[in-house]
């Protein structure tokens, strides 16, 4: 009994010295090392350069292809055949178009009012019974400076008061009517004439008398 006691007491002094000498393993022991990864799973430096110089080689590839296609396109014998048919733009300067002038209708011709008194040759006609009316009517005209181409008997019946006529458009034998009125206020108008003298071809003015002026 003696002998198997020691042999326990020697066991745990073994097995309390080991703990001891584990609790005191310094903080800085490496830790243990871990497994290393399968080299297949990672490329390698040969592989990516490989691919880099692939991708290298076919960006070069498309480079030289597209400035061939443009050379190409430029120097084509279709594109150099359109250049030598378009022509030259010209340096003269375009003509200027001359505008057109719209025709215009010419202004009716106006005769001016005559200037100053105006006088015109005077045809007298009785309209009434009494003997010697257009040859008296005449006198006053003449002494009034006018000039009585001929007294006759009137065509017309129609005439209320002793008035001048002149011939329709005539603008000189208007004006000198109304100075014939303005100088004898015995005489109505002026008016256009509406009918003809007989036997007259240019009467001038014509003075119907009527008989409500008797000089």
């Amino acid at each position: 009994m003696g002998g198997r006691a020691a042999l326990r007491l020697e066991r745990q002094a073994a097995e309390a010295a080991r703990k001891k000498s584990g609790a005191r393993r310094p903080a800085t022991e490496a830790p243990p090392a871990q497994p290393r990864p399968d080299r297949d799973d990672v490329p390698v430096e040969g592989e990516r350069r490989g691919l880099r110089r692939l991708a290298q080689g076919l960006v070069a590839v498309v480079v030289v292809a597209l400035a061939v296609l443009g050379w190409w396109s430029f120097a084509s014998p279709g594109t150099t055949e359109t250049a030598a048919q378009t022509p030259a733009p010209s340096s003269a300067p375009a003509p200027v178009a001359t505008p057109v002038q719209e025709s215009v209708a010419p202004a009716p011709e106006i005769t001016p009012a005559p200037v100053g008194p105006v006088f015109a040759p005077i045809t007298v006609l009785n309209s009434t019974t009494i003997n010697g009316l257009a040859a008296d009517v005449g006198d006053q005209f003449a002494a009034g400076g006018w000039e009585v181409l001929d007294t006759a008997a009137s065509p017309v019946d129609d005439v209320a008061t002793t008035t001048v006529y002149f011939s329709e458009g005539n603008t000189v034998q208007q004006q000198a009517a109304t100075q014939l009125v303005e100088q004898f206020p015995d005489v109505s108008g002026p008016v256009a004439r509406y009918f003809e003298v007989p036997g007259v071809a240019d009467p001038g003015l014509v003075v119907v008398a009527t008989g409500n002026w008797q000089p």
